[in-house]
């Protein structure tokens, strides 16, 4: 009987289980609106920690470090706003005026090769270039559409942006608090093994992800820098894409240089080969100078395994999945060694 009565308990567990599932995945909308708020404000704590850390070691309250870290910030922003800002909002509007041409432009240019490659190529490779032409202008016309919802959504999220830094506050003052209750919702029994793993992850992660985004500040703007000197268009928007996407391992600069370029070459030819020459100067500079230096010892991954992430993370997740895909391969990585190290360490018990 009492085997029936266990058997009889996992039975209903696992129906609980589903069901539980089922309704998260039904509401799943609602929940990320909800949680994103504090989804965001960790992930800034997280950020920004260090930084107070540093501060409190220099005998500074952790609360007024919070204070002196959010004023710095502000004051960044505030810089930001009165000379970056107007300059996207003037190129916003450029763009949007000129981007009727350029996309016609660019439909000429693969027309043009669809033509010119229709009479030599099998009818299978003439129908893929069509679609390839398809998809391009329906994702165009996609983004174009997406500016609208955008900025009807943008006043909805107002409440998000006030949230977010106060809940950032919060999770950074009373990070102990925090940190102990993870603590004890934690397995008696794995423990040590978890917090082992966190630190590792941390220190893994940390820096990388850190680093990354001092690494991108500086590909944006040195970027428009060099397209502004070179009198192209749009300069600061190319250059704040470039510093965002270039958190994309190998993939990112590709993905930004190719609107720049188009840019140029539309403008004149021969600056788009200056643009080319440009990246890869950029790239270059951070590849062997800043990088190394601020990013430090990279995630430990194969250059396919980091690939491999990107595509995964890329196919399934977008953009935002091609930022994350190496983060997270590290710290799946960094779990793998830990439970191989565990197996290995009781393999009397297998």
């Amino acid at each position: 009987m009492t085997f029936l009565k266990r058997r009889r308990n996992l039975f209903f567990l696992i129906i609980i289980g589903v069901l539980f599932f089922m309704l998260i995945f039904h509401i799943r909308k609602e929940l990320i609106s909800i949680l994103s708020p504090f989804i965001w404000s960790i992930i800034f704590a997280y950020l920004l920690n260090p930084i107070v850390n540093f501060l409190e070691t220099r005998k500074i309250n952790r609360s007024l470090s919070i204070l002196l870290t959010y004023l710095t910030l502000i004051s960044i922003f505030i810089v930001i706003g009165w000379t970056i800002i107007p300059a996207i909002v003037d190129e916003t509007k450029n763009l949007i005026h000129d981007l009727p041409y350029y996309t016609e432009q660019v439909e000429k240019f693969l027309l043009m090769i669809r033509k010119s490659t229709q009479a030599q190529l099998p009818v299978i490779f003439n129908n893929f270039i069509e679609n390839s032409i398809n998809s391009i202008e329906d994702s165009i016309i996609n983004k174009i559409k997406s500016i609208s919802y955008i900025v009807v959504n943008f006043f909805s999220g107002i409440l998000n942006i006030v949230m977010i830094p106060v809940v950032t506050y919060y999770f950074l003052k009373d990070k102990e608090y925090f940190k102990k209750i993870m603590i004890e919702l934690m397995p008696k029994k794995w423990r040590i093994k978890i917090l082992e793993i966190a630190k590792d992850s941390d220190r893994v992660i940390g820096g990388f992800v850190r680093g990354k985004i001092i690494v991108a500040i500086f590909v944006g703007v040195f970027t428009a820098l060099g397209l502004y000197l070179l009198n192209i268009n749009y300069a600061v928007i190319i250059g704040v894409v470039t510093g965002i996407i270039d958190i994309i391992p190998y993939f990112g600069p590709v993905i930004a240089a190719i609107p720049a370029i188009i840019i140029a070459f539309f403008q004149h030819p021969i600056k788009a080969i200056w643009v080319i020459i440009l990246f890869i100067i950029v790239q270059q500079i951070e590849g062997d100078v800043i990088g190394p230096k601020v990013i430090g010892s990279s995630v430990g991954l194969h250059p396919v395994a980091i690939i491999f992430s990107l595509l995964i993370g890329g196919t399934f997740f977008g953009v935002i999945g091609m930022i994350l895909a190496v983060p997270v391969a590290g710290t799946v990585k960094v779990v793998g060694k830990h439970i191989v190290d565990y197996i290995a360490t009781n393999d009397d018990n297998y």
